[in-house]
């Protein structure tokens, strides 16, 4: 059924600015199955009905209402003539300020005439006459246009036919260059690829979509962090390298196929523009969780885990030769590193390989570092490290440090983490400038909120230490002489729900926080 719908605007309004009047035009095509007629038969293609829809939902999410007009042809409705006429007429309605979109999910072939794409009547045994010249029905038509904006994507490979293969393919590979010709005439036009020439486009039965399609409507919708490029916005080169890694990661990670599926984008523009923006996430704060009083620049920021234990439970640890310390000392920690050193190095190997695994990372993008007792792993999502030292009060103990340092994008990897490290962390840690705050009048907001939303205080003035239990059990700690605030809830959590906590409430935060993004 062919389907126009006009959208209703969201409160995160266009990405691309157009000028006033300006349209834009959206024709989305989906032929998951084929004319079934005498003779051989072109196979299904999975989840192009799924990949029609999603995609104008997801661009009905940007644009706004009176700005868009949205044309969905599935199946028995993607005829020859009706794409024919369809693109025909939508081309020709094109003024020089307005936004051609154009999706297709199926058949798609590069033969010698030039790249086509299949109808739903398309036959098999016939295709030189049953195809559609993507030069013919969309290249010459646009570059006639007076319309200087267009983007265009294409979920269909192109490798030999062949029935037993569930892949969006039937000849050969789309040729680049005749697509470049087209680019080259536009003020701005992107087409974007789902893989390169020769290689399959596959379906995703996890996601119930094309592969391909499944993360570039991750990328339209705002769920990928990673998609977005300067200023949140996401650009054309953005969702160019977001769709190039992210498929392939899913392929070599996640499927038994042995070839790969690189998608690749042809883009000619006079500078790099701006698809949509995504704002930053909403988070809401109540007012018993607004702690704006505390005023903070932190200096450092991580998760951490700290297992305390005897020095004598050690491995190792030999109670005929061996001694337990009586008063601290360096040599004491020295004593406990030699104990413990073996059982750390195995750690940091342990999650080395797990980093590289969830991650899809080489060796040179991990550095790895043990030895002596302590050990460390560095990514570009975050720095990881283990050290051990004597108990600073009990000194026949022992303390185990765990911490895990988060850097900038570690969100667009963020399931990848918590399956690395699951549940390890209980605190989340800000260290700032000792003193900054004034003891008085935090404990007296403190006992406000005891007083207005419950919890229980506890302040310590010759030490400067402040412990907030809330209602939800939330811990909040402060040591106005060591700089340090942690943040828990009594028992490790996985570190998106740690953060998650820890983001509920409303510091009064200076300069940049990775952790609490409520500055």
């Amino acid at each position: 059924m062919v389907t126009r719908k006009k959208s209703v605007a969201p409160s995160n309004t266009p990405p691309v600015q157009l000028p006033d009047g300006a349209r834009v035009i959206a024709f989305v095509v989906g032929i998951e199955h084929y004319q079934k007629r005498g003779g051989p038969t072109l196979p299904s293609v999975d989840f192009a009905h799924n990949d029609a829809n999603e995609f104008a939902d997801a661009i009905s999410g940007i644009y706004q209402g009176d700005q868009l007009d949205i044309v969905v042809n599935l199946d028995s409705d993607a005829t020859l003539g009706n794409l024919q006429y369809g693109l025909k007429q939508a081309i020709q309605s094109l003024g020089a300020d307005d936004l051609f979109i154009f999706y297709y999910a199926g058949h798609g072939f590069h033969d010698s005439q030039g790249n086509r794409i299949t109808a739903w009547d398309t036959h098999a045994g016939g295709l030189d006459g049953t195809t559609l010249s993507l030069r013919e029905i969309l290249i010459d038509p646009l570059g006639r246009s007076p319309c200087q904006r267009a983007l265009i994507f294409i979920d269909a490979c192109a490798t030999k036919l062949n029935n037993s293969i569930h892949a969006r393919d039937v000849l050969t590979a789309f040729d680049k260059n005749e697509l470049k010709m087209f680019l080259n005439s536009a003020t701005y036009c992107a087409t974007f690829l789902s893989c390169e020439p020769g290689q399959k486009s596959y379906p995703s039965n996890e996601h119930q979509h094309g592969l391909w399609t499944y993360f570039l409507l991750k990328a339209l919708r705002g769920e990928s962090e990673e998609a977005l490029g300067h200023n949140r916005h996401l650009t054309d080169i953005s969702l160019r390298d977001y769709l190039q890694v992210a498929v392939r990661n899913y392929v070599t990670k996640s499927m038994t196929v042995s070839e790969v599926q690189k998608p690749c984008a042809l883009i000619n523009a006079s500078n790099t523009f701006s698809i949509r923006y995504i704002p930053e996430p909403t988070i809401t704060v109540s007012d018993a969780s607004d702690l704006t009083a505390i005023r903070l620049v932190a200096k450092k920021e991580y998760l951490e885990s700290v297992k305390t234990g005897s020095i004598k439970s050690l491995p190792g640890f030999n109670r005929k030769t061996h001694f337990v310390p009586t008063y601290k000392s360096e040599s004491a920690t020295t004593f406990i590193r030699t104990l413990i050193g073996d059982q750390i190095d195995e750690e940091i190997q342990n999650y080395y390989q797990s980093i590289k695994s969830e991650l899809g990372l080489r060796h040179k993008e991990v550095d790895q570092s043990c030895g002596d007792g302590e050990g460390s792993i560095d990514t570009d999502y975050f720095r990881f490290s283990v050290e051990v030292h004597q108990h600073s009060e009990d000194f026949a103990d022992y303390e185990l440090v765990r911490r895990l340092i988060l850097r900038n994008g570690w969100e667009a990897k963020s399931k990848e983490i918590d399956l690395i490290f699951g549940k390890m962390f209980e605190l989340v840690v800000i260290e700032v400038k000792p003193d900054a705050n004034d003891y008085d009048e935090l404990v007296d907001m403190f006992e406000n909120l005891e007083e207005q939303h419950g919890g229980t205080l506890e302040d310590d003035e010759p030490n400067t230490r402040i412990t907030y239990i809330s209602q939800d059990g939330v811990r909040i700690f402060i040591d106005l002489f060591q700089g340090r605030l942690t943040l828990g809830t009594g028992g490790k959590m996985l570190i998106t729900e740690l953060i998650g906590k820890a983001r509920g409430y409303r510091f009064g935060l200076g300069g940049k926080s990775q952790l609490l993004l409520t500055s």
